[in-house]
């Protein structure tokens, strides 16, 4: 992938690693927009079957698979090493992820006692990958491979109206088995043993839920929404302890909670539109939180911690819509989070010791924890202006702060929250063209604002004036159009980031592409 001209110079790869003759060196890049390596192959095969046999039921299955090459993590190759004058991975790889899904969904129409309409959904996946990397000028290749095998069940009963109220209710039983092997390979004697593995082998994830939602027009202008869902997840995880002498055998989480929602839509006059939505919100560990082993970040472990409990959520928001005669259309919104037990990383004894050897590295502790709070909160504003039959301009504009407690009782900025980010289209349509001229946006996080778990990761960021990390405002200039040649026969063209700017979207590892070309033609038969 290669980045654009006009950005951050830190973002340049102006070297990388390569193996000649088995041995690792560092290589200049002839062109160091080029984000060597990015390459990878994928395709993808579906097919779907409707079959209707009368006006009451209809059944369709789909059954998609896709599977890609082997392809490398770019952020893990830019890591510098402790000196900083080189890098640490020699390679830093994914091995071919695949993915299989048979999905069968039943469709009953008709009047029911219980139900106007139900729907049933059941579903088997199965996912497979792998990690591997090695250290510059190592002979050890590390390399963890999972597989997961997922079946889902899903029944919803639809629109039983009675009077003023509609209900729509159902459930859903969701069951993962993960495997999981790790082994390391001297590349020079091809000599392969095992280590440790990402995941508990063998462990499992399951969940029943049921829920009812209800939707009551009190009055013509007047509706009042609710929804109650109750969920329960069970984890079951044994530890292997020939690599690591974990200070417990197993994990069994036995998780259920019982959330809702209640909220109203509001028409005061007929252009104007008040909705006000109050939520609980519920997620239970899950395998990745619970049981994984990996390496978070240059000489930091994360290892298992069984002893996490859920995280809760209260959300708050209240929107605004005004339609001005046709021509004018305005939204806005404020949102409001405030998490209990969120589930951070964070600093970690194992077995008493604050530091391991993970992969030939001494590496800090750390693991999933559920922090005291966090709190999330923002706005959003939208417009859409009508200035003639076949010219609108479209635009948004969301803001968002997030804040997380520290272990001392201080606050910091939250990791997962993102930069103030819009958007702004001019948009020309008649009966058969179509094209939007669009800028898209993204705000500056400034170092003070950077989470505190990234500010050690300079290499994924720009540099300020004082030398610290901070993740640049950048833009993209773009356009897009799509043009009927015939009822059947369609082409478009979309140029993207057309003034081929550099940049990277918060907290990613990789440059987005500079100026890029798509051109693309459909059929209909």
């Amino acid at each position: 992938m290669k980045m654009g001209s006009h950005g951050p110079e830190s973002y340049l790869r102006n070297q990388y690693v390569s193996t000649v003759n088995g041995t690792d060196v560092l290589v200049s890049n002839e062109n160091p927009k080029e984000q060597n390596p990015t390459g990878y192959n994928q395709f993808n095969l579906m097919q779907k079957i409707a079959y209707k046999p009368n006006n009451t039921w209809q059944y369709d299955l789909g059954i998609h698979y896709s599977e890609t090459s082997d392809y490398d993590r770019y952020d893990r190759l830019i890591r510098p090493n402790s000196s900083g004058n080189g890098l640490r991975s020699a390679e830093w790889f994914y091995g071919p992820q695949k993915w299989f899904m048979g999905n069968l969904q039943m469709n009953k129409r008709g009047k029911g006692i219980f139900y106007d309409g139900l729907k049933i959904t059941t579903a088997y996946q199965h996912f497979e990958e792998s990690r591997n990397d090695r250290g510059f000028q190592d002979v050890i290749r590390y390399s963890t491979e999972e597989k997961v095998d997922a079946i889902s069940t899903n029944i919803d009963f639809e629109n039983k109206k009675i009077g003023n109220l509609r209900l729509y209710y159902g459930g859903e039983y969701i069951f993962n088995k993960v495997g999981s092997v790790g082994s390391q390979e001297d590349i020079e004697t091809n000599i392969v043993s095992g280590t440790a593995s990402r995941y508990p082998d063998g462990s499992t994830w399951q969940t029943l839920a049921g829920y009812v939602n209800g939707e009551y027009k009190a009055k013509p202008n007047f509706t009042l929404l609710s929804g109650l869902r109750y969920s329960h997840v069970w984890i079951d995880a044994t530890f292997d302890k020939t690599y690591y002498p974990f200070p417990f055998d197993d994990a069994n989480l036995n998780n259920g909670a019982l959330t809702g929602s209640l909220g109203f839509s509001w028409f005061p006059k007929a252009d104007l539109q008040i909705t006000l939505n109050g939520s609980t919100g519920f997620r239970a560990p899950n395998i990745d939180d619970v049981g994984k082993i990996f390496d978070s970040e240059p000489g930091a472990v994360v290892v298992p911690n069984p002893d996490l409990e859920p995280e809760y959520a209260y959300n708050m928001e209240l929107g605004v819509q005004k339609n001005f005669n046709d021509k004018l259309v305005f939204k806005s919104a404020a949102f409001y989070t405030y998490l209990v037990d969120a589930l951070v990383r964070r600093d970690y004894l194992f077995d008493g010791e604050d530091e391991i050897m993970y992969n030939g590295e001494l590496s800090s502790v750390q693991a999933i924890q559920n922090a005291a709070k966090a709190f999330v909160y923002g706005f959003e504003f939208g417009m859409e202006a009508f200035l003639t039959d076949n010219i609108s301009v479209v635009s948004n504009l969301t803001i968002t702060e997030g804040i997380e407690e520290e272990e001392d009782g201080t606050e910091s900025p939250g990791r997962h929250v993102s930069p103030t980010f819009g958007d702004l289209h001019l948009v020309y349509k008649n009966q058969r063209l179509k094209t939007d001229l669009f800028l898209n946006y993204n705000g500056e996080i400034p170092f003070y604002d950077l989470a505190t778990s990234e500010r050690s990761k300079d290499y994924l960021y720009a540099l300020d004036n004082d030398g610290n990390p901070y993740s640049p405002s950048w833009y993209t200039l773009n356009i897009r159009s799509q043009y009927e040649v015939t009822n059947a026969l369609k082409v478009s063209l979309n140029l993207e980031n057309f003034t081929d700017q550099r940049y990277r979207s918060y907290s990613s590892g990789i440059s987005a592409p500079g100026i890029n070309l798509v051109l693309g033609v459909g059929y209909r038969f």
